[in-house]
């Protein structure tokens, strides 16, 4: 047995026993005596905490509901420290909504201060849910998945524990793909099933005591959110899931529910789409969706979650050319990877196996296609996630460059993460946009660019995108890709329509607490209430409109359009 697995089973013994507490408690003093990092950053945090108690707390009680009023349970699935006092706003807004909370997260001693504080009184944490599954029946699974593909279809317990276990084991192992041929893989991936399997039981011990009538849930990619998620939703339990919108202070609001479990969080209904496709569109709202766009981009709050405009530059487009030694006769096609272990199974279905495998395919038709420009657009965000993660790693996608030979092909060229280039910019030039499903293809339709995606569950098929059916038909159109023309007026417009309700009409502006991302290596999230003293922060217009819409059991959350 591993020293991890020592560890876990230890913590799970202790939780059963109802030792925790007390090892929590010991823990806590060791890393204060010996760790001064921790104990000045524990200082720091305990006057924001007494801060917020002494200005907000009270008028935070208060408001919440007596237990005899809620009639419904909601279940937070936290997010731990991260966003912690947008989170406990959220909550505010669903306890006015009619529901009781309980609190499930993993073990921090700030997140029950500040619950508490709030007035929630019901904190659990996952340790305590634990139902462990033996290795042996984590094993015999393993043993019967042949492929890659099987194993992120396997099920268990009424989870999608392949899924949850492939995307944890790539996150952790930092690797673009797992090939089951190899026993060193397996070797690698077991414990990850192993967990996914354990979550899968404890999210229906969870279900089974807890009795949620709503969950509420950040980010259900890895394991456990993911497996509760999906037990969730299987058992008709509505789950609401938050995530950082485009910009800072705005965050995107999706229910879900079985027949959408797939979709993208920053993707629109098909209730949504088609009131957005009703309206009236005139030169007011494109007018309103190009400074959207060059507003974000220009400030630097471009999805500043992961930090990915704040050191760019707009550039005009015979710049670009120059920089890039565009050939003038040439079409221009950018391809933009996503970061290959980062989110990789999360949403709809992708043509391959992986975003590597998708990404080095598309390369080698890049490399023989000498009729257009090629240029790849390396993620910015490796960055702040090397710098989250403590590593210095190389982005994949660069190995991944390397291992098609010794040099780049003349017409093909690399845009490096740290560049200063604005992607804002690269339209100004671009004639073709290649990606799986990533934000950029709304972007780049709406500017009349055609997009090539290999994937579902955000944008597909909505009639402005190029959506292939097959890995062969995908690769053959990047082949003719320079024979492709723009987008009509009319594809544009419903682009342009798309992009409009993505990123005007779904982001939630919250005001009750603000979140500003740092312009520090790891993009740190800094958060401040703006309630009045004394005010019941339920009252707050923001979060009415929040409650209203968690009333309405509708599955996007939207601003009111002029």
């Amino acid at each position: 047995m591993t020293h991890g697995h020592w560890k876990t089973t230890l913590k799970h013994v202790a939780a059963r026993a109802r030792l925790l507490p007390a090892a929590r408690s010991l823990h806590y003093q060791m890393r204060r005596m010996f760790d001064r990092a921790f104990r000045e950053e524990e200082v720091r945090r305990e006057q924001e905490f007494l801060q917020f108690e002494e200005e907000h707390g009270v008028a935070f009680r208060r408001s919440a509901p007596a237990v005899s009023q809620a009639r419904q349970r909601v279940l937070i699935v936290s997010s731990g420290s991260l966003g912690l006092l947008s989170e406990i706003a959220l909550t505010k807004a669903i306890e006015a909504a009619g529901y009781r909370p309980m609190i499930l997260a993993g073990y921090d001693r700030w997140v029950d201060r500040y619950y508490r504080a709030a007035g929630v009184e019901d904190v659990s944490y996952w340790e305590e849910w634990h139902r462990p599954v033996s290795r042996t029946e984590a094993i015999a699974v393993l043993d019967g998945l042949g492929t890659f593909e099987q194993f992120i279809q396997a099920d268990y317990c009424g989870a999608r524990v392949g899924k949850y276990a492939a995307s944890t084991g790539l996150r952790h192992l930092r690797v673009g793909r797992l090939d089951l041929s190899i026993p060193s893989v397996r070797e690698a991936l077991l414990p990850f099933l192993h967990h996914a399997m354990s979550s899968a039981r404890a999210a229906r011990a969870i279900v089974d005591n807890v009795k949620p009538d709503l969950v509420l849930s950040v980010d259900p990619g890895y394991t456990p959110r993911g497996e509760l998620f999906d037990v969730c939703l299987a058992a008709g339990i509505d789950t609401i899931t938050w995530n950082a919108a485009h910009k800072n202070n705005s965050l995107m609001l999706k229910r879900y529910r079985q027949s959408n479990r797939d979709v993208h969080p920053a993707s629109l209904s098909s209730d949504t789409w088609r009131e957005l496709k009703a309206r009236p569109w005139t030169n007011l709202e494109g007018a309103r969706l190009r400074q959207e766009l060059v507003d974000s981009y220009q400030s630097g709050e471009w999805y500043s979650e992961v930090g990915t405009q704040f050191h760019t530059a707009s550039q005009d487009a015979a710049e670009i050319r120059r920089a890039l030694a565009l050939e003038d006769d040439k079409k221009t096609a950018v391809i933009f990877p996503h970061i290959f272990w980062d989110g990789t199974f999360f949403y709809g279905t992708d043509l391959f196996e992986s975003y590597e495998e998708w990404f080095v395919e598309t390369m080698k038709v890049a490399y023989a296609n000498k009729e257009v420009n090629w240029v790849v657009k390396i993620h910015p965000a490796n960055l702040v996630k090397n710098a989250r993660d403590g590593v210095g790693a190389e982005p994949s996608e660069l190995v991944a460059i390397r291992s098609l030979g010794a040099s780049v092909p003349s017409h093909v060229r690399i845009i490096q993460p740290d560049s200063r280039m604005s992607t804002l910019s690269l339209y100004r030039v671009m004639d073709y946009c290649v990606t799986v499903r990533g934000t950029v293809g709304i972007e780049a339709a709406s500017f009349g660019i055609p997009v090539f995606t290999a994937g579902t569950g955000r944008y597909d098929r909505r009639g402005f995108t190029i959506d292939s059916d097959t890995r062969a038909q995908y690769l053959d159109r990047l082949r003719l890709i320079h024979e492709t023309p723009p987008l009509s007026t009319d594809q544009q417009t419903l682009a342009e329509r798309f992009a409009y309700g993505i990123f005007l009409a779904r982001p939630f502006s919250l005001r009750t607490v603000t979140m500003e991302f740092q312009r520090d290596a790891k993009v740190s999230l800094h958060s401040t209430v703006h309630v009045p003293k004394g005010q019941d922060p339920a009252a707050a217009p923001d979060l009415r409109l929040l409650t209203d819409w968690i009333r309405s059991g509708t599955e996007d959350f939207l601003s009111p359009l002029p």
